[in-house]
């Protein structure tokens, strides 16, 4: 839980995938882009980035790219480069570890702990600003901030103003701000737990704020006290700096001889692989705190993860299950698939964790 007294941002790269090509490419720039296409033929496929020239003009990620083109005529596909994503991240990760503590979320986005900067009287208005002024000058990257006293909080502050925006909530500025707006603006909320939640005549954030604690519980379970918690601007505020370098993680994968975006089978496999992670959990005494989805668009193509990091840890198949299911509902539906899996990290000792109860 938080202490209340920390300063967290999160750095989310503006369109990284575009961008980077944009940055590389120097006749790209100001130009829409589109990342996409398939191995043999980059006008057909799927869109898998686009930069905010093509966004504005009505692209977006999933669409096909003869959609893509029947909107924007002139904009200009370029196939997908993982290595060229993976160089740049790896470059503004190292910048972002020079101003403090910081996470890797993902390859585009990463949490900072910069409470001690601003303890010594450094604003993080000015702290913001310099890591965008930097990051555009070495990289030619935009990127968006949002700050708050925790993770969820600074996550969903940088999303309100894109791109190059910086905001910082306070906790009641948050509330303010958020809590008129629908369930879809709370991170961490898909498109079902919405669905499930309207049924109970909660529609907006402010509503599953003002919920009782043990009624949001009966629905859904810990991750109903997580959602509610978030919705209230509290939950966690730990940057964890050694995130990249390796928790142990045990998953289950599975390859398919052709894409499928069957969501009953996909959520079957995942059911069955669950129930497996979490026998070897219990027989290990240990329980985890982060749980994610596993992924692949193209065959032969790099894996992709989708993750949530849990207040309080878990080995409970039904509950590590709502959460696949949430991450595939928010990140995956229809998107054909050639490879999906779970995979579990961030363990804790079972024991510990009963003496932390009781």
């Amino acid at each position: 839980m938080p202490t209340g007294n920390r300063t967290i941002a999160l750095i989310d790269m503006n369109a990284f995938y575009a961008s980077c090509h944009q940055a590389e490419d120097p006749s790209l720039r100001n130009q829409p882009v589109i990342v996409g296409g398939s191995p043999t033929n980059k006008y057909k496929g799927m869109v898998i980035a686009a930069s905010y020239e093509a966004k504005n003009q009505g692209v977006y990620t999933t669409m096909s790219v003869y959609e893509a083109l029947k909107k924007v005529p002139k904009a200009i596909v370029v196939p997908r480069n993982h290595p060229l994503y993976s160089s740049y991240s790896r470059k503004i990760m190292e910048f972002l570890r020079l101003i403090g503590p910081t996470e890797v979320a993902s390859v585009d986005e990463a949490y900072i702990d910069l409470t001690d900067r601003v303890n010594k009287g450094t604003s993080p208005h000015t702290i913001a600003k310099y890591i965008q002024r930097t990051l555009w000058e070495k990289l030619h990257l935009g990127c968006s901030i949002g700050i708050s006293d925790t993770k969820c909080s600074a996550k969903m502050a940088a999303d309100v103003k894109k791109p190059f925006g910086y905001v910082h909530f306070e906790r009641l500025q948050f509330c303010s701000y958020f809590h008129p707006q629908k369930l879809s603006k709370l991170h961490g909320c898909g498109k079902k737990t919405e669905e499930k939640l309207n049924k109970y005549g909660i529609y907006t954030i402010g509503d599953l704020a003002q919920t009782d604690p043990l009624q949001i519980k009966l629905i859904l379970g810990l991750r109903g006290e997580i959602l509610r918690n978030n919705a209230l601007g509290i939950g966690s505020d730990v940057v964890d700096a050694d995130r990249e370098k390796g928790d142990k993680t045990i998953g289950k994968e599975k390859t398919f001889s052709q894409p499928t975006s069957d969501t009953d089978q996909l959520l079957g496999i995942a059911r069955s692989m669950i129930e497996l992670l979490c026998e070897r959990l219990k027989e290990k005494q240990l329980r985890a705190s982060t749980i994610a989805v596993v992924y692949k668009t193209e065959r032969g193509g790099a894996s992709h993860s989708k993750s949530l990091t849990l207040a309080d840890s878990t080995s409970e198949p039904d509950q590590v299950y709502t959460i696949v299911e949430d991450l595939y509902d928010r990140h995956l539906v229809d998107i054909p698939l050639w490879l999906f899996g779970v995979r579990l990290s961030n363990f804790e000792d079972a024991n510990y964790v009963q003496l932390k109860l009781f």
